[in-house]
């Protein structure tokens, strides 16, 4: 009877903790220099928000972007979960307030991408979504690069959206490796490049492509992180996922890989507290 009440005790606990966690966020501040960029600016990536809202209507993670008050906010997809049409009008209303704190880029992630699909459940609600993001001047960018300003530098910024094979669940489909320029072309070579690309499985193709900077999320940093060791299984059913979160360095190149800031299916996050993402990009010699 004793182990059983502690085995009860235990659950309960367990899950007012998981609970309790989920209402959680955490800044992350990562630093990029280079010689490409003239001025220091500041970004803040958004990454698998998945329709969460922390405090009514996500004040409280919009008052944290707002304090940070930051040049560019990147979206590095999934800001909502494709079967649950819902979260689209939480997306919808936190972009709304989004655009009154800096221009927003938004890439598309797997549950954005797979809704293009006409075939797909709730097809036709997210192309009216896109529509009234767009009218609210969300920059949504599919597979495209434009030259942005970053505070005072003047940048490319690209998105790639990978075909849904590359979501596979339980093995990591392999990339051509001349997929991207295809897709793309070559980088501006004088110019800082930044990519979104929500897929951080083919982090070192990013970074062979060119980027001085990809942004990635989708693994939500592997759900359950063991400390010391990383994540133990990511939302594709990889084990032990090669890149599951935090600053990637390929050479003099980054791919930054965010916790991510909501769950699906899933809502478990197990020494893995959800993640905002603050950029600070920087002169190389400042």
């Amino acid at each position: 009877m004793t182990v059983l009440l502690i085995i009860l005790l235990a659950a309960v606990g367990y899950i007012l903790w998981q609970k309790w966690e989920l209402t959680k966020f955490q800044v992350t501040t990562c630093q990029i220099r280079s010689p490409k960029l003239q001025k220091q600016a500041s970004a803040v990536v958004i990454a698998d928000l998945h329709g969460f809202s922390y405090g009514r209507e996500n004040n409280r993670l919009l008052q944290q972007i707002r304090s940070i008050n930051p040049h560019v906010i990147l979206i590095a997809g999934d800001m909502l979960v494709s079967k649950y049409e819902k979260t689209y009008q939480t997306a919808w209303k936190t972009l709304a307030e989004l655009v009154k704190i800096a221009p927003v880029y938004y890439g598309y992630g797997n549950h954005e991408s797979r809704l293009k699909d006409p075939e797909r459940l709730n097809h036709l609600p997210f192309l009216q979504y896109i529509k009234q993001v767009q009218e609210l001047g969300v920059h949504v960018l599919e597979t495209e690069s434009r030259q942005v300003s970053l505070g005072e530098n003047q940048v490319m910024l690209s998105a790639l959206e990978l075909e849904m094979t590359y979501y596979e669940k339980g093995r990591i489909v392999p990339m051509e490796p001349s997929y991207i320029k295809d897709r793309l072309g070559g980088p501006e070579e004088e110019m800082f490049q930044i990519l979104l690309a929500h897929n951080p499985a083919y982090a070192e193709y990013y970074a062979q492509w060119g980027a001085d900077v990809t942004f990635c999320g989708h693994n939500h940093g592997g759900l359950i992180r063991i400390p010391g060791i990383g994540s133990v299984i990511s939302p594709q059913y990889t084990l032990f996922p090669k890149y599951d979160a935090g600053d990637l360095r390929f050479g003099n190149r980054h791919v930054i890989v965010s916790r991510g800031l909501g769950t699906h299916t899933f809502h478990v996050r197990i020494f893995n507290r959800a993640e905002l993402l603050e950029i600070k990009f920087l002169p190389e010699n400042s």
